[in-house]
C-alpha cells in the first residue's frame, strides 16, 4: 500500500501574492500580512480559494473565483474556523 504524502499548509508572509499552491510538492502557502488580507474574512477567502485549487486542480481560475464566492457564503462559522486553524 502506497501512503500519500499529506498536504502541508504554510503561512508565508514574505511571498508576493496572497496565496499559491504547489500540486507536485503538496504545499499550500497563504500570506496573512498582505494589505488585502488584513481582515480575517479576506484571509479566509484566500484559504478557500487555494483549498478549491487543491480539490479541483484542473479548474480554470475564473471558475475557482466564482466557486470561492459561493463557498464563502455557504460555509458556516465552524467550517470557516476549521479552515482558518489549518494555517497557523
Amino acid at each position: 500500500m502506497v501512503k500519500k504524502k499529506k498536504w502541508k499548509r504554510i503561512v508565508d508572509n514574505r511571498m508576493r501574492g496572497h496565496g499559491d499552491i504547489d500540486l507536485d510538492k503538496r504545499i499550500i502557502r497563504v500570506n496573512k500580512s498582505k494589505k488585502k488580507n488584513k481582515k480575517r474574512g479576506e484571509i479566509l477567502d484566500t484559504i478557500i480559494h487555494e483549498e478549491y485549487h487543491r480539490k479541483h486542480p484542473k479548474a480554470h481560475e475564473k471558475t475557482v473565483r466564482k466557486k470561492t464566492k459561493k463557498l464563502m457564503k455557504k460555509y458556516g462559522v465552524k467550517v470557516k474556523q476549521k479552515l482558518y486553524r489549518r494555517y497557523k
